[in-house]
């Protein structure tokens, strides 16, 4: 083969090769802020969903998130706090809202809203990102499932196979005892940060 041809093949190649990584970039940066934006009203849906009687919510600093999260005891499911507001009914503060990771679902990471009152009674959850298999975990988002926790005061959930008989109890999703686990270690590490919030 001709040198000169095989030159001429490479400049073509490495320049299709930049055009198409400008073109990423761009089409990157055009997307990044709806997607952005469109993840901002997702959590703002989901905080509304589990505390229906806000008005209004107020995040707590960074700061204070990262120093509480590494006081986290009952920690096993590999729990991550995200992120934890204030919810006000008018300026009457109701409850916490926490969003939190468990990072040992099935088929990865489940990210969960949770709204708890002042009663530490779980006013909601929401699923703000799960990848499970269709049709066992992927059922975690129904809401017969979710709502097991809702009106519960408990400390600690467990999740049961053989029937709930306590409200400390969850009845796991048929075929799909891990993601029903990473759904309940995630809340479990909601109410314990909620404790530290309130310095229990």
């Amino acid at each position: 083969m001709n040198l000169k041809k095989i030159i001429k093949d490479v400049f073509i190649l490495c320049l299709i090769t930049i055009i198409c990584g400008g073109l990423m970039g761009y089409v990157y940066q055009i997307t990044k802020k709806p997607i952005e934006k469109q993840a901002e009203q997702t959590q703002q849906e989901a905080y509304k969903l589990v505390m229906k009687k806000a008005t209004s919510f107020k995040k707590y600093e960074d700061q204070k998130i990262k120093k509480l999260s590494k006081q986290l005891k009952n920690n096993e499911n590999n729990v991550e706090i995200v992120q934890a507001l204030k919810a006000y009914q008018n300026k009457k503060n109701i409850g916490e809202i926490i969003q939190v990771i468990d990072h040992d679902g099935f088929g990865g990471d489940i990210e969960l809203i949770v709204g708890i009152n002042q009663q530490k009674e779980i006013t909601g959850v929401e699923i703000l990102s799960i990848d499970e298999t269709v049709g066992l975990g992927m059922n975690a988002k129904n809401k017969e499932f979710r709502d097991q926790y809702k009106g519960k005061k408990v400390d600690c959930f467990e999740v049961v196979k053989t029937g709930k008989q306590s409200d400390e109890e969850i009845d796991s999703l048929s075929g799909a005892t891990i993601t029903s686990k990473a759904m309940t270690g995630g809340i479990n590490g909601a109410l314990e940060f909620y404790d530290l919030l309130k310095g229990r």
